[in-house]
Order: structure tokens, then C-alpha cells, then sequence
């Protein structure tokens, strides 16, 4: 027999370091929650490599693998160890038969309780004969932590190890005396071990048989769910390839009915042609008739033309000699010259009034001149000004204009200057403001502060030190606000000095150096010198103005202290001249002998500095935008009068005023001379012989008038019914083309649709029934036309392309889209139904008898096997239990088929000698011949519900639910076909009773009793198949519900079995159960950790006494 020994704990749960012995019945109590049965679980672990702590009994305990490794405590992540912690479990055993020990130990390493366990992380070891827990250093006795993986080994002897738990669990077997843990006896050892053994959460005897009596199925449900899933994907398939069909029919048929349409609005468009080439063939003659007509009246209208040409020709000539003989006489000769000279005195006069018109224009544009300088304070004496200017005063006018000249000019450039200045400063203080909003000051000197501190900065970065210079300003504050002017105004440019750390001054110095004059006022502070003064450490005076100053750099605190020590802050000016040096707030400044008043100065110190100065700038950009408006506006102004002023001198206006005066006169005679021509010009026509003579010509020349009016009218006529001629002319000429082109288009268009023309014919003799002309016809049909055209555009891109452009875009394909494709559309239909769905069909009939080929071999026939082995397991568990006697009882399992009908009728099917052993060359084909039609639907049926049962476990995975209603075990599992109960006998009275029956009236703990004795029996299955192995049962929570007078039995048949019992249970049944144990602990909480210690009783116990007293 292999013993249980020692057990040692390193690291686990709340045990630290415990080690403690284990006799043939060893007996652990304390109370609840107190850690005990991790002790089990250590030992399970250990031997089984099964991490899965929350087995039957144990299923609300929530405990994990790295729970116990790092200890953790009741509550959300509460942890004793949350760090990286290494745990050992060591068991020594001793083997009765070989006299010697051996130790089986694990090793388990992990980073953190939510961190993921490695492969490499759990090492198992097994030693060789010989070697005891205290010959392998479970701690390293350097640190006190528990040893490395390559420093766990013994002195002396060899230690096996695996980081494979499968291969662990063989070696484990192996060395317990189990053999091989793949053996079918390996498999029922780490199936019923590792299992937990409380009985409390056992709902049923059914869920006990389960855990520990008949084994889970093993069946390969992969396989057939692989069948399965390929039937679902051939009937998607086909179902897709079905639909896929239907979406072409349902387009080829889409495709006849835009046919249709189609040739009814060909047959339409040829009967147009045809009515349409026959209007225009008959269009030629009638222009023919129109251009005759208009020759007929062209010859009309040239004949009068010619009547109407002599006409005019005989009255001018009546016209003529009337004129002549007017013109003869001296009254008419007279009247000629008057005529004459007054035309020379009227171009006299016209030429005066020009004259006098461009003079009084450059007077305008002086006056003009004389306004705008007025506006802009530059006054002429008004009796210079033109509206009043006489000639003798005009040299005063251009002497006065003389003077304003140079004046002028300058206030003209000054302003524009001005305007530029103000325009640019706002342009600085817009980029200042920018900058101090930004967070960036922009000091003085053309902010030659910042340039200086960035060339330093420049020259220590190329030298691989940190850019680490400061402008002295920015690393101080002022304490007392109302001190500020007075610290900067004292400060004066010293503020913009450079700062930077000792160790780079030289480098700074360089840059500094190099810059030469462009440094303007700014200086570079020599730190190295102001840290060897070391005046940090001499407090300045309250009453300095150096104690008003602060800063977080001791070398900028320093330099300030330096430059405001000597200076007192006076509240009132009456004390100021007590001091050699002294300030007020206000500004006041005493020197030694001298006192002034400082500038207020522009604050750079402190953040309310830089927020004060963006205020500051923001009212002076608007003051700024103010001036420089009216800058702007006076600039303009002094340019239009500069401009003017040199406009008036390049024109030398002045010198061409000067003859206003007497071309004014010249006008007024050329006037007068006009007015007296004009008087006696008509003194002259009042001759009465003059008048008659005149009258005369005056007839002739109307009778010449209307003769010219006549010819013009009938050259008129003549031009219009030329161009009608023309028109009638290009008239018959397009007839002809028009003619000719609709003949051209009509057998064109028949000759690319011939089939279309005897269609087309009829439509045109329909459309001319009634006595209809072949034009009306045509326009009947065109109109028609458009509306057929549109009928089957709208169906073509509502009804055809839709479904087609669905088709392309679902199935991936590029086929056209409209009546051209139809065509591909048709050939693909036809293609799908006569060779697709036919093979679909046949790949899918062919699956769904592979499937069921599958599911007798490996699952059917599988059932049957599994269940003739439960019954002849149970068959070799009754003749182990025969021999065991529980008190007057003997217990005996008994087997029967499942009461449930359905359950009883797919037993029969699967028991049914049909239910044949199908090697792999068998197939449904061959036992087609045999097989009973009946007995066929029966295994259908069942197929059906274990295949629904894995769809719908399936399902239920991939969405993260649990199933409904029956789990995939009812069905797949051989155990749900079988009903089970225990035979009780009393072998003193005989009587039988079941405990089906008797738990009905009987207590938890008779209800108990029959599984101890089972779990006994089954791991003596197990250990009784082996020469030397362990006998090793764990027990948690035993007892639970058995009374004292129950218990006493069980722990005698424990006995009598020579089996090693560990069991746990609170320290209520300690009473019953601990005289018969070998060794008995308590396990206590002592501080944050957990303790094993002796349990000893304070006095003898009795037999089966009602309470006991025990002391721990």
C-alpha cells in the first residue's frame, strides 16, 4: 500500500508554511470559511493536475488556481499576496511493499492574480526512492523566499520534472500504483478524485452517479456537427442558387416585357420614318408653285419701276429750270450772298462760344481748387476767387496760390508720414498683443531681451547642454502688488537681463560675446559670481525694497537682493530724506542729496504684469485704429488738393484765365453781328417778285419729292419679293435635302430592322384611315412616339435596371445593365437551372446520407456500447459492494431503462439489434436491403433531437447564454436512457427497500450513508485492480447531515477497508468522528494567516455522548 505521509504547504491560500503528517485516518475540523478545504484542494492539484476547484460540492466557493496561490480574501480583488508569488504543494508518500519514501511535488509561479498562467509556470516533480520532503529545499535558505526552479533539487538522489500537466498526470498514476493515466483505469482514478466530495450541494442520486460512478460520454460531436454544418451550408447553397434562379427569371421576364416595349416603339418610329419621307417627297412642288407665283410678280414690279424712274426723272427737270430761273434774277442773287455771310457770322459765332466755354471751365476747375484748399485750412481771399476775379486782379490770385505751394506740399507729405507711423505702430502692438495672449512678452528695444536669451540658447544646445536661459524678469514676483512700479521702475532695464545656471555661463558668455553691438542694453549676469557672494543666506531687511521681491531661483532672488537691498520702502514722502536711498509707491526716488520722480513703468513681472499688458495694448490698438482713421481722412483730403494744385499748374491754368475777359467781349459782338445778318436776310425774302418765283421752284421741288418717294417705294417692293424669292428658292432646296434625308433615314433604319418594316407599314396605313394626310401622320406618330419612348425609359430604369443592378451588386457580377444585357442574364438562368441546381441537389441528398452515415457509426452504435458497459460496470460495483456492510445494510445498485416514454422508445431504438457495429467501407446503401422502414424513422426522429440539441447548444455558446429547455446531454448522454436506484438489504431481518422510496421518509443522513459506501466501492474499483497503490479517499464537509449512531459505521467500514481517509468537517461532528481517527488537527486563523495545530479533547470521550468539550 502507497501512503499518504506528510503534506507541505508554501504559499498557499492563507498557509504560509505548514507542514503537518497524515496517519491512516486523519481528521481536520475548524470553523467555516477558516480555509480547510484547500487543503483538499492542494492535494487534488497536486495529484490530478486538475485546477478546476469548484467541482460537484464545491460549486459556489468561487476558488481558482491563482485565488490560492495569492491568497484571496473575501471582497472584490482583495489579495494577501497580489504580487509576483511562487507556491509549493509537497506530498511525501510511503510505500509499505518497496519500504521507502518518494515525494510528489508542484511548483507554481505567478505574476499576479489577474494575470494569465504560462505553460512554464506549473512544473511538477516526482523523486526517486528515498528522498523525504526535508531533503528538498522548498525555501531558499539565503532569502527565506521560497527556492528558483534551478536551485529545487536534492543533495543527493534525482528529481523528475515535467511541465506538462497530461504527462504529469501519467508519471502521477504511475508512481501512485494506477498505471498508465490514459488506461481506462487511470481515466476513472482522476475523473473520481479529483472530484469534490461534499455531499450537501447533491441535489439527486442520479447527479451522484454522474460525478462518480458511470463516466461522461465520449463521444465526437465535432465530426457530426461538421456534417451538420455542411448540410446547413449545401442547403444554403441551394437555397441561394433557388433564389439566385428566381432573381434571373425574374429579370429575363422584366427583359420580355422591355422588349416588347421596345419593338412597339420601333414599329412606332418606322411607321414616322415612312410618314414622315412621304410628306416630304410632295414638299417640292409645292415650293415650286410658290417660286413661279413670285417670279410672275417680279416682273410686274421691274416694269413699274421703270415707269416710275422716268417719272422722276421728267420732274426734276421741272424742278431744275424753276430753281434756275429764281436763282437768275438780282433779288435772287442778293438773297444768295445774305445767305452766305450769315452762315460765315454763324461759325464766327460758334467758334467766340468755344471758346468762352473752355474758359469758364478752367475758372470751374480754379474754383474748385480754391474749395478744396479751403477744407484743408489753406483760405484764398474770396474777391480772388474766379466768380468774382477781375482782370486786374488776377496776378494777385496766382501770387497767392504761389505762396500755398510749399505749404501745401509739406502738410500733404507729413500727413501721409503720419498715417504710415500710426499704420505700423498698430501693426506692432497688433503682433505685441498677439504674442502676450500667446503667453510670450515683447520687451523693449526691439525685444532685443528675447533675441539675446535665444542666441544663448542656440549656442548651449549646439553644445549638447540644456537650452536653459532666462530673462531675469520672468523668474520673479513681487509680494505686495502696490509695490510692483516701484520694484520695475528701480529694476529699470536690468529686468531684461540673462540669467543662466553657473556651469554655463562660459558657453553663454561666447554668445554673448558674439552678438557685439546687437545685445543692445541687455547684459548677461554673471552666476558663478553672484553664487560665490552667496548673499541667499542674509535675509534683506523688512523694510527693503529687495524684501517686496521673490523668486523660486536663488540666483535671480540674489542678484535682485544685490540691486534692491540698499532702497527702503517709505509709506509717506515726509521720511524720505532719513534714508541715504528710499522709494514710495508712488514713485518717489531719494537719493543721496537728490530726489526725482520716476517714470511709472510698463509692468514685466508676474503673470497679472502680462494680463495688465494685454489689457493695456488693447486699448491702445483701439486709440491707434481711432487716429489713424483720421490720419487717413486728413491724408486724403491734402492729396486732392495737392493733386488739383498740380493739376491747375501742368495745365497753366492761371496763364489761360487770363483771356476770359476779352473772349467774353469777342462773344458778345460775334452775337451782335449774327442778330443783324440775320435781320437783313429776312428784309430780303419780303420781295413779292422774290416770293413768286420761289413759290414756283417750291412746287416743282415737292412734284420732284413725290416722283423720288415712288421710285424708292417701288425699289422697296422690288427688295422684298427678291428675298422672297430667295427664301423660296433655299425653301425648296432644304425640301429637297429634307426629302432626301428622310428617305436616307427611313431605309436606314429598316435596314438595321428589317423584320420591322411590314409592322411598321401597317401602323402608317392605320394612322392615315379617315382621309388623314401622310404629314398629319407622321406628327401623330412622333407625338406618340415620345410617349412610348418614356414608357420604356421608366421601365427599363424602374423596374429592368433596378433588379439588375441588385443582381450585379449581391452576386458580384459586371453583366450590363439595361436590354443589352438581358441576353448574359438569360444564358446565366438557363445554366443555373439545368446544371447548378441539379448538382446542388445531388451534393446535398449525398451529405444528408453521409451525415446519417456518421451518426450510427459514432454516435448510435456508440449509446448502445456505452450503455451495455454501464450495466456490466455496474455489475463489477455490485460484487464490491456485497462485501461491504454498513452497520445491519448492504447496498446494490440497480439499473433499469428510463420510465419517461419518449426516453424508453429511443432506448429501445438504440438497444435494437438493427443498431449494428458500421466499419468504415459500410455505408446506408448497403443496409438499404435490411433495414426496417420503422426502425429507420425511429433513428431519424432521434437524429433530429440530439442534432436540435446541438444547434441550439451551439447557438447558445456563440451568444454567450445558457440552453433552454433540454441540454445537449438528454439526448447525446447514454446515462439519460437509464433509471437508477439503490437496493437496501438488512442482513439480520431480510427486509429490501429502495432508496427512492425510503428518501422520501427518511433523513438527509440515511439518504447519505448509501453514497459513502458508493464512493468507497468506486475507488476500490480502482485501487483493488493494483497490487500496491494508494487508498487515498477525501472527504469534505463529511457527514454533513448523518447523526452520530450514522457515522459511527461508516468510519468502522473505513476502517475495515484499510483505506486512507482525509476527511473535513466542522468541529460539531467532531464527537462521532474523532475517535476512531489516527491523527486530528484544528486549523485556526492567527493574524492574516492560517495554522495547523493538534486538536486534543479535555476529557475521554463516551459512546456516542449527546455534546462533548473541546479544547484547540
Amino acid at each position: 500500500m502507497i501512503e499518504l505521509k506528510r503534506l507541505k504547504l508554501i504559499n498557499w491560500h492563507n498557509f504560509e508554511n505548514v507542514t503537518f503528517d497524515c496517519a491512516r485516518l486523519t481528521y481536520m475540523i475548524g470553523v467555516n470559511a477558516v480555509g480547510k478545504t484547500t487543503i483538499l484542494d492542494a492535494i487534488r492539484y497536486c495529484l490530478t493536475t486538475n485546477r478546476n476547484f469548484n467541482a460537484l460540492g464545491n460549486k459556489k466557493s468561487g476558488r481558482t488556481l491563482q485565488g490560492s496561490v495569492h491568497a484571496k480574501q473575501r471582497g472584490e480583488n482583495a489579495y494577501r499576496r497580489p504580487g509576483r508569488t511562487v507556491a509549493y504543494i509537497g506530498a511525501e508518500f510511503w510505500d509499505s511493499v518497496k519500504r521507502t519514501n518518494f515525494v510528489i511535488a508542484v511548483r507554481v509561479e505567478s505574476e499576479g492574480p489577474m494575470q494569465e498562467l504560462h505553460p512554464g509556470d506549473q512544473t511538477w516533480y516526482i523523486s526517486e526512492d528515498g528522498i523525504t520532503l526535508e531533503k528538498l529545499p522548498f525555501i531558499d535558505p539565503r532569502t527565506g523566499a521560497p527556492s528558483a526552479k534551478e536551485d529545487f533539487k536534492p543533495a543527493v538522489g534525482r528529481l523528475s520534472y515535467t511541465r506538462s500537466p497530461s504527462e504529469a498526470r501519467d508519471r502521477i498514476c504511475r508512481a501512485l500504483g494506477i498505471g498508465r493515466a490514459a488506461s481506462p483505469l487511470g481515466k476513472k482514478f482522476n475523473e473520481v478524485f479529483q472530484m469534490g466530495t461534499s455531499m450537501d450541494e447533491i441535489p439527486n442520486f442520479r447527479e451522484f452517479l454522474y460525478q462518480y460512478i458511470l463516466p461522461q460520454p465520449e463521444l465526437d460531436l465535432d465530426a457530426l456537427q461538421g456534417d451538420r454544418v455542411e448540410l446547413e451550408n449545401l442547403h444554403a447553397v441551394l437555397a441561394e442558387a433557388q433564389t439566385r434562379a428566381a432573381a434571373l427569371e425574374q429579370i429575363v421576364g422584366y427583359g420580355r416585357e422591355a422588349s416588347a416595349k421596345e419593338t412597339d416603339a420601333l414599329v412606332n418610329r418606322g411607321a414616322a420614318l415612312l410618314a414622315r419621307a412621304e410628306a416630304d417627297a410632295g414638299e417640292h412642288e409645292v415650293w415650286q408653285g410658290h417660286l413661279d407665283a413670285g417670279r410672275r410678280q417680279m416682273a410686274g414690279l421691274n416694269a413699274a419701276y421703270e415707269t416710275a424712274k422716268n417719272a422722276e426723272a421728267e420732274a426734276r427737270r421741272s424742278y431744275l429750270a424753276a430753281h434756275g430761273a429764281a436763282s437768275a434774277s438780282g433779288e435772287g442773287r442778293a438773297l444768295d450772298a445774305m445767305t452766305e455771310e450769315l452762315a460765315r457770322k454763324k461759325s464766327a459765332l460758334d467758334a467766340a462760344s468755344r471758346k468762352v466755354s473752355d474758359l469758364e471751365q478752367t475758372a470751374d476747375t480754379v474754383t474748385n481748387l480754391l474749395t478744396v484748399l479751403e477744407r484743408s485750412g489753406f483760405a484764398v481771399e474770396k474777391a480772388l476767387w474766379p466768380v468774382s476775379l477781375t482782370e486786374d486782379r488776377l496776378p494777385d490770385l496766382t501770387a497767392a496760390l504761389d505762396k500755398l505751394e510749399k505749404p501745401l506740399e509739406e502738410q500733404y507729405f507729413a500727413a501721409r508720414q503720419s498715417a504710415a507711423d500710426l499704420a505700423r505702430g498698430q501693426e506692432e502692438k497688433r503682433a505685441e498683443l498677439d504674442a502676450v495672449s500667446g503667453g510670450k512678452w515683447v520687451y523693449p528695444h526691439g525685444d532685443a531681451a528675447t533675441k539675446v536669451r535665444d542666441a544663448v540658447n542656440a549656442e548651449l544646445k549646439s553644445r549638447g547642454m540644456t537650452p536653459d536661459a532666462k530673462i531675469f524678469c520672468e523668474l520673479l514676483s513681487v509680494a505686495d502688488e502696490s509695490w510692483q512700479d516701484c520694484v520695475e521702475a528701480c529694476l529699470g532695464d536690468r529686468r531684461f537681463d540673462i540669467l543662466v545656471p553657473p556651469n554655463h555661463y562660459a558657453a553663454a558668455k561666447s554668445a554673448f560675446v558674439a552678438l557685439g553691438e546687437r545685445v543692445g542694453p541687455i547684459s548677461l549676469l554673471d552666476t558663478p559670481g553672484i553664487r560665490s557672494a552667496n548673499r541667499r543666506a542674509d535675509t534683506p531687511p523688512a523694510d527693503s525694497l529687495a524684501a517686496q521681491v521673490e523668486s523660486e531661483n536663488p540666483l535671480a532672488a540674489q542678484y535682485a537682493d544685490t540691486i534692491l537691498r540698499r532702497i527702503v520702502c517709505c509709506d509717506t514722502p515726509d521720511t524720505l530724506e532719513n534714508y541715504p536711498d528710499s522709494a514710495t509707491r508712488d514713485l518717489l526716488r531719494h537719493h543721496p542729496f537728490r530726489l526725482e520722480r520716476l517714470r511709472k513703468p510698463q509692468r514685466y513681472i508676474g503673470l497679472d504684469a502680462r494680463r495688465a499688458r494685454a489689457g493695456a495694448l488693447e486699448e491702445e490698438l483701439a486709440a491707434l485704429g481711432e487716429r489713424r482713421r483720421e490720419a487717413a481722412q486728413t491724408e486724403k483730403q491734402l492729396k486732392a488738393a495737392y493733386d488739383q494744385y498740380q493739376n491747375v499748374l501742368r495745365t497753366h491754368g492761371l496763364e489761360q484765365l487770363a483771356g476770359l475777359w476779352a473772349s467774353r467781349a469777342a462773344l458778345d459782338a460775334a452775337k451782335a453781328d449774327y442778330t443783324a445778318q440775320e435781320q437783313k436776310l429776312a428784309d430780303c425774302r419780303e420781295n413779292p417778285l422774290l416770293q413768286e418765283l420761289y413759290k414756283e421752284e417750291e412746287a416743282r421741288e415737292a412734284a420732284w419729292e413725290a416722283a423720288r418717294k415712288a421710285v424708292e417705294q417701288v425699289g422697296g417692293d422690288i427688295r422684298v419679293c427678291e428675298k422672297q424669292l430667295a427664301s423660296c428658292e433655299a425653301e425648296q432646296t432644304k425640301a429637297v435635302e429634307t426629302a432626301r434625308q428622310s428617305t436616307a433615314a427611313a431605309e436606314a433604319f429598316f435596314g438595321k430592322y428589317p423584320l420591322l418594316e411590314p409592322l411598321a407599314q401597317e401602323r402608317k396605313k392605320g394612322l392615315m384611315t379617315g382621309g388623314r394626310t401622310a404629314r398629319a401622320a407622321a406628327q401623330t406618330a412622333e407625338k406618340a412616339q415620345t410617349k412610348l419612348d418614356d414608357a420604356l425609359q421608366s421601365y427599363l430604369s424602374t423596374t429592368l435596371e433596378p433588379a439588375q443592378k441588385e443582381y450585379n451588386e449581391r452576386y458580384v457580377c459586371d453583366y450590363p445593365l439595361g436590354l443589352a444585357g438581358v441576353e448574359q442574364y438569360r444564358a446565366q438562368h438557363e445554366s443555373l437551372v439545368r446544371i447548378d441546381l441539379e448538382r446542388y441537389a445531388a451534393h446535398l441528398e449525398q451529405a444528408q446520407r453521409d451525415c446519417k452515415d456518421r451518426f450510427r457509426k459514432d454516435i448510435l452504435f456508440r449509446m448502445k456500447d456505452d450503455i451495455f458497459n454501464a450495466r456490466r460496470q455496474f455489475r463489477e460495483l455490485n460484487k464490491v459492494m456485497e462485501q461491504l456492510t454498513y452497520g445491519e445494510e448492504v447496498y446494490r445498485f440497480e439499473l433499469e431503462p428510463s420510465r419517461d416514454p419518449q426516453l424508453a422508445a429511443f432506448y429501445q431504438v438504440i438497444v435494437d439489434k438493427g443498431n449494428q457495429q458500421m466499419t468504415d467501407t459500410d455505408s446506408l446503401d448497403n443496409l438499404a436491403a435490411t433495414a426496417d422502414p420503422v426502425y429507420e424513422r425511429q433513428v431519424d426522429e432521434l437524429m433530429e433531437k440530439i442534432m436540435a440539441d446541438v444547434d441550439e447548444n451551439t447557438r447558445a455558446r456563440q451568444e454567450g447564454r445558457t440552453t433552454s429547455g433540454a441540454t445537449l446531454s438528454d439526448y447525446v448522454d447514454y446515462r439519460t436512457y437509464l433509471d437508477y436506484d439503490i437496493k437496501v438489504t438488512n442482513t439480520v431481518s431480510g427486509q429490501q427497500a429502495y432508496l427512492s422510496r425510503v428518501s422520501r421518509d427518511s433523513s438527509g443522513g440515511e439518504n447519505q450513508a448509501p453514497f459513502y459506501v458508493a464512493i468507497c466501492a468506486s475507488l476500490l474499483q480502482i485501487y483493488q485492480k493494483s497490487e500496491n497503490s494508494i487508498r487515498l479517499v477525501l472527504l469534505d464537509e463529511a457527514f454533513s447531515k448523518m447523526t452520530s449512531d450514522r457515522i459511527r459505521p461508516m468510519m468502522e467500514l473505513f476502517r475495515r477497508l484499510q483505506l486512507q481517509v482525509l476527511l473535513i468537517s466542522t468541529v460539531e461532528k467532531s464527537t462521532a468522528i474523532q475517535p476512531y481517527c489516527d491523527i486530528t488537527y484544528s486549523i485556526v486563523r492567527h493574524g492574516d494567516a492560517n495554522a495547523i495545530a493538534p486538536f486534543y479533547r479535555l476529557t475521554a470521550p463516551q459512546d456516542a455522548p449527546e455534546k462533548e468539550t473541546e479544547d484547540e
